[in-house]
């Protein structure tokens, strides 16, 4: 038995894709090198002006509390003077013109 060959040149005619060369990869990774350098850096940039403002807000609530400190201590000062008995009767007696009630006019309850 013999085999006959016919050749038909049919493979060359084909267009076969190889793989990609060096050349045509290298640009590629290098646009994706360089994008992953930049959001590097911005995420870095953004995590830093975040901590900034975390500084400045912690700066600002700091100093609140020490206003507020200031101004009750102020309050409590003022409410001692306010509820003062000699203050009190004072009142009572220089812009209310009250008097000390006499013993006929006080009732005592016993129980």
């Amino acid at each position: 038995m013999t085999e006959r060959f016919i050749h038909t040149n049919y493979l060359a005619r084909q267009k076969v894709k190889g793989a990609k060369s060096r050349e045509q990869i290298l640009p590629l990774g290098a646009v994706v090198m360089g994008l992953l350098v930049l959001l590097s850096v911005f995420c870095f940039l953004w995590v830093r002006i975040y901590i900034i403002d975390i500084g400045y807000r912690i700066s600002e609530t700091l100093e609140t509390g020490k206003t507020l400190q200031k101004e009750n201590r102020q309050l409590r000062i003022a409410r001692a003077s306010l509820i003062a008995p000699a203050r009190i009767e004072g009142i009572a007696r220089g812009e209310l013109k009250m008097v000390e009630p006499k013993n006929t006019q006080v009732i005592t309850l016993t129980w």
